[in-house]
């Protein structure tokens, strides 16, 4: 079985198996994209690989330690786990994805990364856009931005962080204020929590009641400034 994790991980972290040891990283650092390391843990659970929290996991020495142990009864793709701002805590979280790291598949809604991480409502969606792929990473985008943003989101599941649109196709979550943008193969969120789009529930159950709504814009209008910002410095690089 260690063969077999190794020959998954490897694909990921680009290091050959027989060179991946006790101590080669194969955390969020090492894969440099909370995208890749979603797929990574698809594809492990895909082999019955599970443990509990998949955010403890740094090297490969600790996914083996945590294999038939008592800790492993979660799905290591089943928790998103990110070292938020303070439960609680009002904030503003800005996120950039490169599109290309989502997996090309014949149907997003029998692909166990999509499956685990969209909600179905999500994924019909993002197929019936020009680009689905493009609303996909905007999608996961905001939804690592509400988790910055907020950090009592940092151990939900990705797929119970479900992002709506109103009538008129703006991106909405209960008690946020979302912005999604796409530009040369990148998608950047920002969300910020308690502004203006608190008030849109198109698609989505409840929300937060409005706070201070005339402070949440300007909040708002900050956060979509520095989401440009950090898009415009990855286009600059790519």
């Amino acid at each position: 079985m260690e063969e077999k994790i190794k020959e998954i991980v490897s694909v990921f972290i680009k290091v050959p198996p027989e060179q991946i040891g006790a101590g080669t990283p194969i955390g969020r650092a090492a894969l440099q994209s909370s995208i890749l390391l979603h797929r990574m843990y698809a594809r492990l659970g895909e082999e019955g690989v599970v443990v509990s929290d998949y955010a403890e996991i740094k090297v490969f020495g600790d996914l083996m330690r945590r294999q038939g142990g008592a800790d492993a009864s979660v799905s290591v793709a089943a928790a998103h786990v990110y070292p938020g701002e303070p439960t609680g805590s009002p904030g503003i979280g800005i996120d950039i994805e490169e599109i290309a790291a989502l997996p090309r598949v014949a149907d997003l809604r029998m692909e166990s990364f999509y499956v685990q991480n969209f909600t179905p409502g999500e994924i019909s969606y993002c197929i019936l856009q020009a680009d689905p792929y493009a609303s996909l990473a905007g999608l996961w985008a905001a939804k690592e931005a509400i988790v910055k943003a907020d950090g009592q989101y940092r151990n939900r599941p990705f797929q119970t962080i479900e992002i709506g649109h109103s009538g008129d196709g703006k991106p909405v979550f209960p008690g946020f204020g979302l912005s999604i943008s796409h530009s040369g193969g990148m998608a950047v969120a920002a969300a910020v929590r308690g502004g203006f789009g608190d008030t849109v529930t198109a698609n989505v159950a409840t929300a937060a009641p409005v706070q201070n709504q005339s402070s949440g814009v300007w909040i708002t209008w900050i956060a979509l400034l520095l989401a440009a910002a950090a898009l415009l410095l990855a286009l600059k690089h790519s």
